[in-house]
């Protein structure tokens, strides 16, 4: 349900241009003048959702920082009932990026931190040992550029990592991860440069 107030199309026009961000979000979720998002495309669901999910971080570290202050609880749960139904919409509509229509379903989870700056090198170099490196195909141009910055800083570590270990197995290991994330970074800017 949309409330007075929030014009559907002006949103959809800033998120065209890039030009959302988590504070406008905040207060349209304060205000409870959300979009419903069916006469949005699926580039500007994207973005919205990627928008919501950073405001949704954000008030969750006020919640903390407040002692679960009422208002900061209200306006979290309207963020997360918003994400929910863009979701909803974005997968109905056949979004490549709905976590249903995404190429390997375990992306989805990469690309939420991707959304959420929850990215690590870590994990970029366990994804790259076992091999389940993200398809990208199906990732915002955002998301591809946190993918690209983090793996790059992955593909670092494990070259300083191969420099500094002894053990030849290890050796072996370091340099498969590394070669995988090499690979993960040449196929991803290949994306983006198709792309965005």
């Amino acid at each position: 349900e949309q409330k007075k107030g929030a014009n559907p199309a002006d949103i959809y026009a800033r998120a065209d241009e890039g030009g959302l961000n988590a504070a406008r979000a905040i207060e349209r979720a304060k205000k409870g003048q959300l979009v419903d998002g069916v006469s949005a495309t699926c580039a500007e669901l994207d973005a919205l959702i990627e928008v919501d999910r950073e405001a949704l971080q954000f008030e969750k570290e006020k919640m903390d920082a407040t002692n679960n202050d009422k208002k900061v609880a209200d306006t979290l749960d309207r963020i997360r009932i918003q994400i929910n139904q863009l979701k909803g919409v974005r997968e109905q509509k056949g979004c490549q990026t709905a976590r249903v229509n995404l190429k390997q379903a375990e992306d989805f989870d990469v690309y939420k931190r991707a959304d959420e700056g929850k990215l690590t090198v870590a994990r970029a170099i366990e994804r790259a040992k076992s091999l389940k490196l993200v398809d990208g195909s199906s990732a915002t141009c955002s998301q591809l550029e946190k993918l690209v910055e983090i793996d790059q800083k992955a593909l670092k570590f494990e070259k300083q990592k191969l420099e500094a270990v002894d053990d030849p197995e290890i050796q072996t290991i370091v340099s498969n991860a590394g070669n995988a994330i090499e690979a993960q970074v040449k196929k991803l800017k290949a994306e983006q440069a198709k792309r965005c």
